[in-house]
């Protein structure tokens, strides 16, 4: 007796540490020592379910449990109610699952073996099965899925949830005739439990086969808005080739121009022509100049974009090298950004309030790179379980704000979002030796 509560505590130690470590990485800590409440937080309502016996029943058992978990969750780590909710109800639903798969045929070797009587034995042997599974699955997809950070839709969690509802259901349902199953003739016993099992190993393998799909879902949904920035930046290099070939075309008239001047020895025209067309160059010449013509191409179309506007605008920004930071991760970075406080300021407007401002500063330092942006926000900004989120009529959560979450993870970064007055954005990425991935 005292030998299987010792073997049952360590399990519970294993298998609360390794949550703790894929909600952290998945969502975030709140307070210090997390890993201590939550298996302090465990153990009370585990006790209390015992010592009381408020469910008696596996799934009354399992629906007792998700529910305090998720609450001790919501108070421990970060991230949306859907999103909490989605993880406790994934890593319960997973071990349950397991345990469908092993107890089949654990129980059927004790049949089989005459030891039908050693169902503590068999209990603890499950338990520990049990347990290694979601401990596998959670360092896989911990390693795996870094895109499980970035807040995924609320209906992607509704949807996922659930499919591990069904899966549970089903497989619990294939577990609850064992039970009865010593009563058999033997020679059906494997012919039952190797089926039931099946089933619940199809059931784990749905679970991970539906996260894979959300991840490839969020990759693809990247993606395509990389391609669309893409498509943009090349939009802008053809008019600026255009425009590059006008001023070719308008150089030779010039010059002609200022020769007939010169030779028909009229000075001072051709003084006053000199100067209207240098006054022409200056107003176009670029009035962003990073060092990078990447970034360049992006931000000058939306400087002037932001004054016809009636923005206050202000860009004084270095960046670093496509040795330090892909093209495309800064031209994403910068443009969602500025995105936001550009949408910021139409909102202001659209509200009859001024036009705003936007500032925006970068500085690269040994080592690393800071970012700024900050823009007068005239209407609050809206929040729902610690994300930012869009204003626009669509239901989705600031989309822009996921491609720079996950650019700054890319890179291993820190983002730092400010709201009050105004809202300032900050990131840090550094840039040691292959910082570009």
């Amino acid at each position: 007796m005292i030998t299987s509560t010792i073997w049952v505590t360590g399990m519970g130690i294993v298998l609360s540490f390794y949550q703790y470590l894929f909600l952290r990485e998945m969502l975030g800590t709140k307070f210090r020592y997390t890993f201590l409440w939550l298996y302090l937080g465990t153990w009370i309502y585990g006790n209390i379910n015992v010592r009381f016996e408020i469910v008696g029943t596996v799934w009354g058992n399992m629906i007792y449990l998700c529910i305090c978990s998720f609450a001790l969750n919501s108070l421990l780590f970060h991230g949306s109610v859907i999103k909490k909710g989605f993880f406790t109800l994934w890593m319960y639903g997973i071990r349950e699952v397991a345990g469908s798969i092993f107890f089949p045929l654990f129980q059927a070797i004790a049949i089989l073996n005459g030891q039908e009587d050693c169902l503590d034995i068999i209990m603890i042997l499950v338990d520990l099965a049990s347990c290694l599974i979601p401990i596998f699955m959670m360092e896989l997809l911990k390693r795996k899925l870094y895109l499980l950070k970035s807040d995924f839709e609320d209906r992607d969690g509704i949807y996922l949830m659930c499919i591990v509802v069904f899966i549970c259901i089903t497989t619990g349902m294939t577990a609850m005739m064992f039970p009865r199953v010593a009563v058999w003739d033997r020679e059906y016993v494997y012919l039952i439990a190797i089926p039931c099992s099946m089933v619940a190993i199809g059931g784990e393998m749905l679970n991970v086969y539906c996260i894979l799909m959300l991840e490839r879902r969020l990759v693809e949904r990247l993606a395509n808005q990389q391609y669309q920035m893409l498509e943009q930046q090349i939009e802008i290099s053809k008019g600026q080739y255009e425009q590059f070939i006008k001023i070719r075309h308008d150089m030779k008239n010039h010059s002609l121009c200022l020769a007939r001047l010169m030779a028909d020895e009229n000075f001072e025209e051709a003084r006053h022509y000199l100067e209207q067309w240098n006054t022409g160059i200056e107003e176009g010449e670029a009035a962003v100049q990073t060092g990078s013509i990447f970034a360049d191409a992006l931000l000058n179309p939306k400087y002037h974009q932001a004054k016809q506007l009636g923005i206050d605008i202000s860009i004084q920004m270095s960046v670093p090298g496509e040795d330090r930071i892909a093209p495309v991760d800064l031209c994403c970075l910068l443009a969602n950004s500025l995105d936001n406080a550009m949408e910021a300021c139409q909102r202001g407007i659209a509200a009859g309030y001024p036009a705003g401002w936007i500032r925006m500063s970068s500085q690269s330092h040994p080592g690393y790179w800071v970012y700024e942006i900050s823009n007068s926000t005239y209407l609050p900004v809206r929040q729902h379980g610690g994300r930012f989120l869009s204003s626009k009529q669509i239901p989705m959560s600031g989309i822009g704000l996921q491609n720079i979450r996950t650019i700054v993870e890319r890179y291993e970064g820190v983002l730092d979002l400010q709201s009050g007055i105004n809202f300032t954005l900050n990131v840090m990425i550094p840039l040691g030796t292959g910082s570009l991935k």
